[in-house]
């Protein structure tokens, strides 16, 4: 079957395909040998070669910070290794992290990889029974919780019958040389971690040694890092990643159980003591510390590079991050926990049309990508514009081996740029048009701070959360898109939004 359209960029090339035919697909090759690897044997290296410098900064509930050294960490990690070996803990187990964010949940998080076990880490707000699930489905072997493990953790242990491990809140005197991260199958799980749960309930993710070292590669490629760089993450991987290239991690004073709570007068201070260089985040966090600074600016010119994603991410946040970060290049940072970077967009003057939907950017060197058809757009900005679900491939993508993964999320590429118009579970076209496009221009209205349209049989019922006034939506819409029904505009106080980011809308949600 020929494809229906042949389209170029600077990645490999993609295609589009009629859906469900599995145009193209090549057929799985025979697993080759896996070699023996581990991730963790990267950031063990690193961290012996310079075991003076530090590696984590980390906020205190009380304003202090405390600094970590490569040799601090190491020695925690040596700590929960010989509490793992001595609990039994063998390679190929998985291992339950009921800790909270902390130096202690990176230490463990090693010192289990480097086991060659496999770290699991739960979903945001995970219940009772989703972590009694969890340690089901999963086959965990233990529980590595702080001194006093929540009645949820404990509950879950004991239904389970797994070993429920106290960890020790202050590093021994264990052996930081002496040992190795134990080799494993390359295609072994080294994290297992979890989806936001924007299209359903939040899925297991598992990224191998070989996936984490090749987004590992592919981070620094996109992003090269430097002596002496001083990061403030916001992501787990990134924090992974830092450790891994040597970057000092200074880590936001953010509640990390729900981060709608945070300070941004806080962060901000973080950012001017702490002289960041380089920071990353989503769209919910940059919101707050935007309007923080939109109130009381300040100069940053320490920062020299800032990184959007998560979720869309609306063209008018991007624009007022380089304005608030005048010395800084402003990337949107487009991925998934399975596939990270899948597309990067440096932030210009040259501002898209949000009626395309949402610009990311070329897809990154070293990945095959097609899009399985679902129509053609017909909107003012893209007529005759083929689309479909994006599907990648290659070294960095969390999927069996010769598979395609199903990114869920809907859209094209033009000029050599990817555009984003819909997402699963909400990508019913309408006269052409996809929910993106409809949400992505509302952003661009005074008074919007969230958008959503849900697309129903006969049309997009469209829902605002700010003081836009619904007759001023219900008029650009009409101009913009005069053939696109809109059913209804809701006035809400607050949208469905996810646990994870705080940024994706819960379609399914919406009422």
């Amino acid at each position: 079957m020929q494809p229906l359209t042949q389209i170029s960029a600077s990645a490999v090339p993609g295609l589009i395909a009629r859906p469900g035919t599995g145009a193209h697909r090549r057929p799985a090759a025979p697993a080759p040998v896996s070699p023996e690897i581990n991730y963790a044997s990267l950031i063990l290296a690193q961290l012996r070669r310079h075991p003076a410098q530090p590696c984590l900064v980390w906020p205190a509930a009380d304003g202090s910070t405390s600094q970590h050294t490569s040799h601090d960490l190491l020695q925690r990690i040596a700590t929960h290794r010989q509490q793992l070996l001595a609990a039994g803990v063998r390679p190929g187990h998985s291992v339950l992290l009921a800790l909270p964010v902390s130096a202690e949940l990176i230490a463990g998080l090693l010192a289990v990889q480097a086991l060659g076990a496999v770290p699991v880490l739960p979903p945001a707000g995970a219940s009772a029974w989703q972590l009694l699930q969890l340690t089901r489905c999963l086959g965990i072997r233990a529980v590595l919780t702080g001194p006093a493990a929540s009645p949820l953790v404990r509950l879950a242990a004991g239904l389970c019958g797994v070993q429920l491990l106290a960890a020790v809140d202050r590093p021994l005197a264990a052996a930081v040389e002496g040992w190795e991260a134990w080799p494993v199958p390359a295609q072994q799980p080294a994290l297992v971690s979890h989806s936001s749960g924007s299209t359903g309930q939040p899925k297991a993710i598992r990224r191998s040694h070989a996936v984490l070292q090749a987004q590992h590669a592919a981070i620094k490629a996109a992003f090269p890092p430097w002596q002496g760089q001083r990061d403030f993450p916001l992501f787990p991987n990134v924090l992974l990643h830092n450790l891994a290239a040597g970057v000092v991690s200074v880590l936001p004073a953010v509640p990390w159980h729900n981060l709608r709570q945070l300070n941004p007068a806080r962060i901000v201070e973080q950012l001017q003591t702490e002289q960041i260089q380089t920071l990353t985040g989503n769209v919910a966090y940059f919101t707050a510390l935007l309007a923080h600074l939109q109130q009381q600016p300040v100069a940053l010119p320490h920062v020299v590079a800032v990184g959007v994603g998560g979720s869309p991410v609306p063209e008018p946040l991007a624009q007022q991050l380089r304005q608030a970060f005048g010395q800084a290049a402003v990337h949107i940072i487009y991925g998934s926990s399975e596939a990270e970077p899948i597309a990067v967009r440096q932030v210009t003057d040259d501002v898209p049309d949000p009626l395309a939907g949402y610009c990311v950017g070329p897809i990154q060197a070293g990945l095959e990508w097609r899009f399985e058809l679902l129509g053609v757009l017909q909107g003012r900005a893209t007529p005759g514009q083929p689309v479909g679900e994006l599907w990648v491939r290659g070294a960095h993508v969390a999927a069996p081996s010769g598979e395609w993964l199903r990114t869920g999320d809907y859209g094209y590429v033009a000029d050599g740029l990817l555009y984003l118009t819909g997402r699963q579970g909400n990508e019913q076209l309408h006269h052409g048009v996809q929910h993106y496009q409809l949400e992505h221009l509302l952003y661009h209205l005074p008074g919007v701070e969230r958008a959503a349209a849900r697309a129903d049989a006969a049309g997009f019922t469209v829902f605002v959360q700010g003081t836009v006034p619904p007759a001023s939506v219900a008029q650009l819409l009409a101009e913009q898109f005069p053939q696109v029904p809109v059913l209804g505009i809701q006035a809400r106080a607050t949208l469905p939004i996810d646990a994870r980011h705080h940024s994706k809308i819960l379609y399914s949600q919406l009422r």
